[in-house]
């Protein structure tokens, strides 16, 4: 056992963070389950200097044949079962995977009553739900209840007379609208309350929408970004769902593994964002991938999906002044990288 072990590390974020600790120091557990993983990215990861142990967090036996070859001094928990649809029609893979794993990984630690110095978890914006809106006339904070089937099937997207606030931990509470955040969230108090009792170390990273290369293609949850890309490369134009005006803050994946490989590495306790800080309507980050293409403007649509949020960003001055991490990677650099690279994959 090296000195990080990235459970679910053989992922999008999971390979990044490995270059950021260095391979030689990373132990990396994962089921490679094909949703995420495309035959070559395997190939690659299993060849890289990484220690790879394949095992599925939800298998006590994995678990305790991982701890079998000793205790890292830090664990990064970045396996999770994703997608905000998904998860509203298959409840129980979603408390499986993010609510059982946990729970396996952290019974195998009590049994054995052998820890880690410190645990991250990376976790998500899904967590706070709607998030936080505020009242012009007063200024009185307001967190808006789930948007109903029945408002958006009559296109009432927006929340009336009220005002979106970037999302912060230490500012704004949880209210999750979705499976997805409701098991993220769980997974988040599972793992306080247990560090607490056993006096670990953790940090919590709630992550807007992280996207950039290597993200799996064949993954239908892998990001709205790649969907784009993949409607443009079929000859099809890009259509943003809830008349336009979704936003969302967009965070490159190289700036989030920057932000893990310095939380593995730092001590304390707390609850982070992560995002870039800046919010951005959907239909523009579509133009962009539009302009590269050479394709029409994006068309906007009534469509929904349940189970969405309208609006999200993340307030990153707390992770920025107790981490000294700032988001490198410009939206447009990092929007023309993912076009091109994705769209390379698919001329091959």
């Amino acid at each position: 056992m090296r000195e990080y072990l990235l459970i679910g590390g053989a992922g999008f974020i999971g390979s990044f963070l490995t270059e950021a600790l260095n391979p030689k120091n990373v132990t990396v557990f994962d089921n490679f389950s094909m949703i995420s993983h495309t035959d070559s990215t395997i190939r690659k990861r299993m060849s890289s200097n990484s220690n790879f142990v394949v095992g599925d967090v939800c298998s006590r036996e994995d678990v305790d044949l991982l701890f079998a070859n000793g205790m890292p001094r830090v664990i990064v928990h970045l396996a999770a079962e994703t997608g905000t649809g998904r998860s509203l029609s298959n409840c129980t893979l979603n408390a499986r995977v993010n609510a059982l794993g946990l729970a396996n990984l952290l019974d195998a630690m009590s049994e054995l009553q052998e820890f880690p110095e410190r645990i991250i978890l990376t976790s998500t914006r899904a967590v706070y739900g709607e998030g936080p809106y505020y009242r012009p006339d007063s200024h009185e904070i307001i967190y808006p209840s789930q948007r109903t089937r029945e408002s958006l099937e009559k296109e009432n997207f927006e929340f009336e007379g009220l005002v979106p606030i970037a999302m912060r931990a230490d500012a704004h509470f949880p209210k999750p609208v979705n499976i997805y955040g409701s098991t993220k969230l769980t997974q988040e108090n599972m793992l306080t309350a247990w560090a607490g009792a056993y006096g670990v170390s953790t940090t919590i990273f709630r992550l807007q929408n992280v996207y950039g290369p290597e993200q799996s293609l064949s993954n239908p949850y892998t990001g709205i970004l790649i969907h784009f890309i993949k409607q443009l490369i079929g000859g099809h134009q890009v259509e943003i769902y809830e008349n336009g005006g979704i936003t969302r803050d967009y965070v490159h994946v190289e700036d989030v593994a920057r932000l893990l490989a310095s939380g593995a590495r730092s001590t304390g306790n707390g609850v982070y964002d992560c995002g870039s800080g800046k919010r951005v309507e959907l239909w523009s980050v579509a133009k962009m991938l539009c302009e590269a293409h050479g394709a029409d403007n994006p068309s906007n649509s009534a469509a929904f999906r349940f189970g969405d949020v309208r609006n999200a960003c993340a307030d990153i001055s707390a992770t920025q002044s107790d981490f000294g991490w700032i988001p490198r990677i410009a939206l447009e650099d990092g929007i023309l990288d993912l076009y091109c690279r994705t769209k390379a994959k698919f001329n091959r």
